[in-house]
């Protein structure tokens, strides 16, 4: 009876045991499936990571580049370069763990490098320059991202060492947080070194204010010598065309300040930019003059109404960004740029990428709210000075807001409300000084 109980027992114990091993055998498979995965995306961190390492280590050295070099050719070169770097290295950077919130700050760091970089890239392509404010902030990121890279590679040296931060959020959050901590400092720049609030605009390769006329060169000629003045003109040559961003006549101005380069577009006949090779010598102007000699040029040239929108002061050159104004409501997609000469009192510098690429009538100016109820939407803490209507840019297209200006017991702000929807749109936080205004 118990040889017939134990022989019928052992299909049972057979299948219970075979039942273990397989469970065995699955959760070695799960643990090496599981292992396998965990270096599969530490892999991938780790490739994330280190070619994020080269690319701060290669944008640091650009940066250098962009100091000490004076061809505007190479500055664009290094400018896109740059743009292209960053725009990668934020790539990587999202990959990683924790990225939010612990390493908002080498985010916000590169997000912001490669913003301005591309800005500043697009003004030099439409005539501008790199002037000493752009220096002073390029100097500032290439600090940073002198300090980010010490942190890059003092992790960078741990990993080597064995040390893996990313296989838990422990180690992640532990190193994560200085890269946050130490870019913090330099991520707070002026972002008004690109001229002004709203002056980066928009990329196009589209001048919406150009007629349809052709122009000829000996057009182009005539056109030139009545936008800086007869009177002030030794010779007008042709040198050349381009495309800036549309195809157009480059011709080079003989004027007793020096000499002058121009872009006329040849659809319109429109100068695009005027640039001076000459610094002045003294200050002879006050800067409430210059502004009113260039508001005159620009009505002598035909430009409508304008209002100041920004202005700075640098080695006795006074530029000042005016938008034009339609119905009493600011054009802020509309921007003319003006360089006065502090000892001549005379336009030496302009740039109208801006107004030729949004200048148009605009038909919905009429706010769905009022002032008084956009004002009341605005920070309890706010003491507000003035308020008017504006037309910003926007990634969708334009909003019709107000414009108030704002302070606190230390700070000023411009604050920009949807005249539409009540949105705050923008803040910005004005510096202001004697050599200029800076927004934050």
């Amino acid at each position: 009876m118990n040889e017939k109980h134990s022989s019928g027992s052992r299909p049972a114990v057979w299948t219970l045991t075979a039942v273990l091993v397989m469970a065995i055998l699955l959760n070695v498979f799960q643990f090496e499936r599981v292992n396998a995965l965990e270096a599969q995306v530490s892999a991938t961190y780790q490739k994330a990571f280190f070619e994020t390492v080269a690319l701060m280590d290669s944008i640091g050295g650009n940066l250098e580049k962009m100091l000490i070099s004076g061809s505007g050719s190479k500055e664009q070169e290094l400018l896109a370069v740059i743009s292209r770097q960053a725009d990668t290295a934020q790539d990587n950077l999202s990959m990683l763990p924790a990225s939010d919130p612990s390493i908002s700050g080498s985010l916000k760091f590169v997000n912001q490098l490669g913003d301005y970089t591309s800005s500043l890239n697009r003004r030099l392509s439409a005539g501008g320059a790199v002037s000493d404010r752009d220096r002073e902030l390029l100097m500032t990121l290439h600090t940073g991202c002198t300090e980010l890279n010490g942190v890059l590679y003092e992790m960078s040296g741990r990993i080597q060492q064995g040390d893996n931060p990313f296989t838990s959020d422990a180690h992640v959050q532990e190193i994560a947080v200085p890269l946050a901590a130490r870019t913090e400092p330099a991520v707070e720049f002026p972002s008004l070194l690109y001229d002004g609030p709203f002056s980066d605009g928009r990329p196009t390769d589209q001048l919406r204010a150009l007629d349809g006329r052709q122009y000829t060169p000996e057009e182009a000629i005539e056109l030139t010598k009545s936008f800086i003045g007869e009177d002030r003109i030794l010779s007008v040559r042709l040198t050349g065309e381009g495309t800036t961003p549309v195809p157009c006549y480059e011709l080079s101005a003989h004027v007793q300040e020096g000499k002058l380069d121009l872009a006329v577009t040849k659809q319109g006949g429109q100068v695009v930019y005027m640039i001076c090779d000459e610094d002045p010598d003294d200050t002879r102007f006050s800067k409430s003059e210059l502004i009113d000699l260039a508001a005159n040029f620009l009505r002598r040239n035909g430009y409508p109404q304008v209002s100041v929108s920004y202005w700075s002061l640098d080695d006795n050159l006074l530029t000042v960004n005016f938008a034009a104004m339609q119905e009493g409501v600011v054009l802020y997609p509309d921007l003319i740029k003006v360089q006065m000469s502090a000892e001549s009192g005379l336009a030496v510098g302009f740039e109208a990428l801006n107004y030729l690429a949004n200048h148009t009538h605009r038909t919905a100016l009429a706010p769905t709210l009022s002032e008084e109820e956009a004002r009341s939407l605005l920070g309890p803490l706010l003491t507000v000075n003035t308020g008017r209507l504006c037309i910003i840019p926007t990634d969708a297209g334009e909003a019709l807001c107000y414009e108030f200006s704002a302070e606190t017991a230390d700070s000023r702000y411009l604050i920009y409300i949807d005249a539409a929807t009540g949105q705050e749109r923008e803040i910005y936080r004005v510096i202001e000084d004697d050599d200029g205004q800076l927004v934050i």
